[in-house]
């Protein structure tokens, strides 16, 4: 699963996109100013009432991707705010989410603004410093940082050699399954918008570096991906990262209509159904692996949100429908004025501090992030009172909007080297520019730890904000 240590001309038609051929010229981006000129309000939206509060999430997206850079240069977001210390850091997952969320309401501004962040991603692809394979790593710079301990400085995306800025000092060096897959959703879902060629190839890409991952042990799939070395396997295999997966390879072979595709799915589908805890109407978290744990053997110990949700989403299979009521039943929480669901059933039990962390966890926190899936997921199944239960969600993760996250900051510093963010310590600073007021969504209300050896924090997060766009549209990432 994604981990993260310490958002005057009509919208393009979806149906008449289906029929536009793809073209391999990229075609020039539209200036700010004539996309400026494309903004209208969302079209799907779930509730009237969250119109204001999702204007406020997409200014927020907006001002983190324009934090560095601006105008036509590709570019990532800074996954939180400036104070979170982890700097610059822009992991792949969050970025593939804010692109997502942009397509949520493809006017020509956001479908802009998502392919920058998608050209952002296919240089990488394009530039890494050993493998051109067609892996993304896990993390990038997003603007000038230096690292703790008077360490490499980054100037941002583009390091001075010219390769992609990977964030190996952090550890983010590794290129996980689920997130290989999230960023290949992303381009194909920028291809069926823009219908740009090399948006499906840096997805088709990305696919089969993941089909070359099948894990060789008894319950199949596909394993976690390499570890941060980049040439380590993971043993152990995710039951996130196989819905992801299958929902990739499905969307894959209905653009390509390659059936390869297909049976790649079927791979990551049997996993899934393995995982299937029939007697407790919920998903294992996936297998063990490495030294000394067996990967034959299944994760009992501790059951996360979005497997449950995730399932609905991108595997579409009703007899798992329940899973969604298995999560607000068991893993639901309230944290002062917000309510919702937290991550893991360890994250409801552990105490003492969050790992790597001097903050001490919270049982009681929300995972606002596990608030946008599952408000989603209710919406896809679309039970009696699901739609209602979602829209509760949604507005508890506009509570968390209003109320946390006050006095952030992000982009350039008054650091005298170029306004890099470092370590306040060291004579640094990581105080940038305040991030507008009640805009982009906290990861959690409170620390907490999830039982997976990191934790969430009350930071601005470009992840739940754009999981709480799309949930806000009924918008379906995997569909």
């Amino acid at each position: 699963m994604p981990t993260n240590l310490t958002a005057s001309s009509a919208p393009f038609s979806r149906r008449s996109r289906q029929t536009i051929p793809a073209t391999r010229a990229a075609g020039p981006l539209p200036s700010p100013e004539d996309a400026a000129a494309g903004t209208c309000a969302p079209r799907h939206l779930v509730d009237r009432a969250l119109a204001e509060p999702v204007a406020r999430a997409y200014h927020y997206l907006d001002v983190v991707q324009d934090a560095y850079v601006k105008g036509g240069e590709p570019r990532l977001l800074q996954s939180y705010n400036n104070e979170s210390e982890l700097m610059t850091t822009a992991f792949v997952y969050d970025n593939a989410l804010a692109a997502l969320a942009y397509l949520a309401t493809p006017t020509v501004a956001n479908v802009r603004r998502a392919r920058l962040i998608g050209d952002a991603l296919l240089w990488i692809q394009a530039n890494d410093e050993t493998y051109a394979d067609g892996r993304v790593r896990q993390a990038y710079a997003a603007g000038p940082m230096q690292f703790y301990g008077g360490g490499p400085e980054f100037p941002g995306l583009r390091r001075a050699d010219g390769k992609a800025a990977f964030l190996w000092p952090f550890g983010f060096g590794g290129s996980s399954t689920g997130d290989m897959a999230w960023v290949a959703l992303a381009l194909a879902q920028l291809f069926v918008d823009t219908r740009i060629a090399k948006y499906l190839d840096g997805a088709v890409a990305l696919g089969l570096w993941i089909a070359e991952r099948q894990s060789p042990y008894r319950h199949g799939g596909y394993h976690g991906g390499l570890q941060a070395d980049g040439e380590s396997d993971q043993q152990w295999a995710s039951t996130e990262h196989n819905i992801d997966a299958y929902a990739l390879f499905t969307l894959l072979a209905k653009l390509t209509r390659d059936r390869a595709w297909t049976a790649r799915a079927a791979v990551a589908g049997t996993f899934v159904r393995a995982m299937w805890n029939r007697s407790g109407g919920h998903f294992w978290t996936g297998t063990l692996g490495g030294d000394p744990a067996d990967p034959e053997v299944i994760n009992v110990s501790n059951v996360p949100e979005d497997v449950q949700t995730w399932a609905l989403l991108g595997v579409g299979d009703h007899r798992y429908d329940g899973a969604v009521d298995w999560v607000t039943a068991t893993l639901g929480n309230t944290d002062g004025a917000v309510s919702g669901v937290t991550y893991s059933t360890q994250a409801k039990t552990l105490t003492g501090l969050v790992s790597g962390s001097a903050l001490p966890t919270n049982r009681d926190a929300v995972w606002l992030e596990g608030n946008g899936h599952t408000a989603l997921a209710l919406l896809k199944r679309d039970n009696r009172g699901d739609t209602a239960r979602a829209k509760g969600l949604l507005h508890e993760m506009v509570t968390a909007q209003e109320t946390h996250g006050a006095g952030q900051t992000v982009g350039r510093t008054s650091d005298p080297q170029d306004g890099r963010l470092s370590n306040p310590g060291e004579g640094g600073t990581w105080t940038g520019t305040p991030l507008p007021a009640a805009s982009g969504i906290v990861a959690a209300t409170s620390s907490f730890e999830t039982g997976f050896g990191f934790g969430y924090f009350d930071r601005q997060h470009v992840g739940t904000t754009s999981w709480f766009l799309m949930a806000a549209q009924n918008f379906n990432p995997y569909a």
